[in-house]
This record gives structure tokens, sequence and C-alpha cells, in this order.
């Protein structure tokens, strides 16, 4: 019993934290909070765009916390949508950019402040953004094609 009382005095928070749970305890601040709250509400954004048949990737390790959205399967130059949280200011910001797959970034073109609050705002706004972007074409570069090489004499 000891070693399990242990354990969970040392338990941190990072051990313990879940895509839709916010640990809260007397030490916890208001900023912390807010990023955590900012964690559950982009998690619940990324499962409706994943159910709208969009691709994502989360990046809930480091800050900005944010959601990369596509319209395909990370196709290089490909336009995405990106959804983060500022704790600076407590808003969303979505933006829009390029996908280079070598370097597995974004090029960033456009962002802008974001007034939804909720999960079903940010997924309205990415699907609005996604679908404006359908005529707009990639940034793909063509590969060069090899030069067949003779095989002898014919």
């Amino acid at each position: 019993m000891e070693t399990f009382v242990g354990w969970l005095k040392t338990k941190t928070l990072m051990e313990s934290d879940t895509r839709y749970s916010v640990e809260v305890n007397y030490r916890s601040t208001v900023k912390e909070v807010l990023n955590h709250a900012a964690k559950v509400c982009l998690g619940y954004a990324s499962a409706a765009l994943k159910k709208a048949d969009f691709h994502v990737k989360q990046v809930f390790e480091e800050e900005p916390y944010r959601i990369l959205v596509s319209n395909r399967n990370w196709d290089d130059g490909e336009w995405i949508c990106v959804a983060s949280w500022n704790p600076h200011e407590a808003c969303y910001i979505v933006s829009r950019g390029f996908y280079n797959k070598d370097r597995n970034s974004v090029s960033i073109q456009e962002s802008k402040k974001c007034e939804a609050e909720s999960a079903a705002q940010i997924t309205s706004e990415i699907k609005n953004m996604m679908h404006n972007m359908k005529g707009v074409p990639d940034r793909h570069v063509q590969k060069l094609k090899k030069v067949p090489l003779k095989r002898g004499p014919k």
C-alpha cells in the first residue's frame, strides 16, 4: 500500500495528462488551466474533423498546442490548416499554409485570430477555410522525368 501512495505522490501532471481530462489542484495557475482546456477543445475539434474525413495531426507535447488538418494524406506542397492556441492572448489562431514533407513542417501563408470559444466553432472555421482552398493550386513541384537510357542497338 505504501508503494501505491508513494506512486500517487510522485505522479506528475504530464504523466497523467490525457486527451479529454483537465487536472486541476490547489497549485494550478490560470495559465495551466487554460492550456489544458485548450488541449481538450483542440482534441474534440480533431475528432470532429476526422469524422468529416480530414486527416489530422495533433501536437500537444510542446507549445503552442495545435492541430494540423489536411484534405489528402500529407502530400508535399499541399494546402493545410493549422488551429493553434495562443497562451499569451488566450485565443485560438487559425492559419493556412503549405506542408513540407521533407522537413515535416508547415510554411504559414496567412493567419487570423479566431473568435471561436468551443470545439464546434473551431471545426466550422477550419471546414470553411478548407472549403475555400479547394480551387487554389498546391505548391507541388513536379519531379523531373528520368532520361531513358539506350540499352544497345535495336
